[in-house]
């Protein structure tokens, strides 16, 4: 699904480009509506052209109304002849292998070649609205799955089984897919900040739980994290937990339109100075979230970015300590012309068992 007007098939011509060639699933899918990682698309001041093997024509002549299919066994080969009338070339470097671009360019002479990258990145960071829609359901079907979840929480589970029974509430609650490899951790292994799970933990009582996961809808991603504390939380657990509350909150309160992205940063990570756990604290706060789970803006010290209305990123402090654990509060915030939403609901950090 392409949720925006067709607004963007001038890009060559914003670009002075003769032709630009679009080859990340994700680029592709914002500019044309294909849904594929296969075919190559092409745009020029004539239209969009994609360039597909036989196995993805017949999808993309009835998904992609307003492009010229043509059907080659070798797609690269047809790029390559469509271009070398060309001069001015803007290729999307994002998901172009080396070996791809020489095969496409050591046909050609003459060229001059332009990497559109951060262009691409740039404009895709501004949400239309039917992109925020998509977000949004996103969002509600994740949130919907972690609340179907933690009743049918039991001792004894991995964090494998933990993790397969949140993948099945995002698909049951509506998702085309999951968002990424979804992480689930419990106790010290919820230092390692994206744990891959294991079937050698198991869930018991006072034990810390950590989930990080989404879900796709459209070809948008949401993406969330939240810490739980099995039956109860010792007096440490409670510190820590405040302090990333503490670090989430303010930097929630403080995002706005117009503000540098790593002022943002700074937000949560002088707070979690001030409270003793900077040292914790080794990652980003946060990055933008649409076609890709991380996308522009970054939200981090050494970010360029700016805040602009039509953002949608994460804010994700987290403190991770060895042979303790970690705790991390991610949420989803949108800069709208209103203001600032948060896409993520909360939840109460204790989780009561059986056990």
């Amino acid at each position: 699904m392409n949720p925006l007007s067709n607004n963007t098939v001038n890009l060559p011509g914003r670009l002075n480009l003769d032709a630009a060639v679009i080859v990340s699933r994700a680029n592709k899918l914002y500019l044309s509506g294909y849904e594929y990682d296969e075919g190559y698309l092409c745009i020029d001041d004539s239209g969009m052209h994609l360039f597909v093997d036989p196995r993805f024509s017949i999808y993309a002549r009835e998904h992609v109304p307003d492009a010229e299919v043509i059907e080659s066994n070798r797609p690269m080969l047809a790029v390559s002849g469509f271009l070398k009338k060309k001069k001015r070339i803007g290729f999307d470097g994002s998901a172009l292998l080396h070996r791809d671009f020489l095969a496409i360019t050591s046909h050609l002479s003459g060229k001059r070649y332009v990497f559109l990258e951060q262009y691409l990145l740039g404009i895709r960071a501004v949400k239309a609205a039917g992109e925020v829609d998509c977000i949004k359901k996103a969002s509600s079907v994740s949130g919907a799955a972690i609340r179907r979840l933690l009743p049918r929480l039991s001792p004894g589970l991995t964090e494998k089984q933990v993790a397969g029974m949140l993948n099945l509430e995002i698909i049951n609650a509506g998702a085309d897919d999951i968002s990424f490899e979804t992480v689930v951790a419990f106790d010290e292994r919820a230092a390692y900040a994206h744990a891959l799970p294991s079937n050698r933990v198991t869930l018991r009582n006072k034990r810390l739980l950590l989930c990080d996961f989404g879900a796709l809808y459209s070809g948008y991603h949401s993406d969330e994290t939240h810490t739980f504390f099995i039956n109860t939380r010792d007096s440490r657990a409670k510190k820590l937990f405040a302090a990333v509350q503490g670090a989430h909150d303010r930097a929630v309160d403080a995002a706005r339109t117009g503000m540098k992205a790593s002022e943002l940063d700074k937000v949560a990570r002088d707070f979690l100075d001030r409270q003793g756990y900077g040292a914790y604290f080794g990652h980003a706060l946060g990055h933008g979230v649409g076609l890709d789970v991380h996308e522009s803006p970054s939200i981090s010290p050494r970010s360029k970015d700016v805040l602009k209305t039509g953002m949608v990123f994460t804010i994700e402090p987290g403190i991770y300590i060895p042979d303790w654990g970690g705790i991390r509060i991610e949420s989803m915030v949108y800069l709208s012309g209103n203001g600032k939403e948060v896409l993520t609901g909360r939840h109460h950090p204790v989780i009561n068992l059986e056990v």
